[in-house]
């Protein structure tokens, strides 16, 4: 009986092969940033708040983030508090160096990889890389805004995991 309730539910919603619409062109925009550490990879992603769901705020200099739901486990939420909206994120894949969180209510499909890899026993590389769909956007003023305002954001971000990082 569920699953003819699913079935009948996701024809409803236009899910179904029966519903089915066709995809809008993609325009995909990534953006990978990279930082050595002389740090040990567990002690780097201890310092960069790995395991704390909320830590990146800190260095994104945000309002705030509070966690909706979970712990940074995957499928958590977390609402980041900016100035000008609160984006929900959940955590789409985690390692125990790594998670990678999604924006399920972006126009612009978005998401975020950050990870902390172990270059040899002193020494590791802390990896965050986004991608969107910035077909979503409205123009092309909106889509160099986007890239170039998250370039500048997230460099800084890594500048200041780095320095947690190797604080003394």
């Amino acid at each position: 009986m569920k699953k003819i309730f699913v079935t009948a539910a996701m024809l409803g919603l236009g899910l179904g092969s029966a519903g089915a619409q066709t995809p809008q062109p993609a325009d995909w925009v990534t953006l990978n940033f990279t930082a050595n550490i002389a740090k040990p990879a567990d002690v780097a992603w201890e310092r960069v708040g790995g395991n704390d769901w909320c830590a990146i705020a800190k260095y994104l200099d945000v309002k705030g983030c509070t966690i909706n739901s979970g712990k940074g486990e995957l499928g958590s939420l977390r609402t980041i508090i900016t100035p000008t909206a609160n984006v929900v994120e959940n955590v789409v894949a985690r390692t125990s160096r790594s998670y990678t969180y999604a924006q399920p209510f972006s126009p612009t499909f978005y998401h975020g990889t950050m990870a902390i890899e172990p270059v040899d026993a002193t020494h590791s590389r802390l990896v965050y890389s986004l991608i969107w769909n910035q077909a979503g956007l409205p123009d092309q003023k909106a889509r160099t805004d986007a890239y170039e305002g998250r370039k500048v954001r997230f460099q800084a971000a890594m500048d200041k995991m780095k320095a947690a990082a190797e604080a003394p």
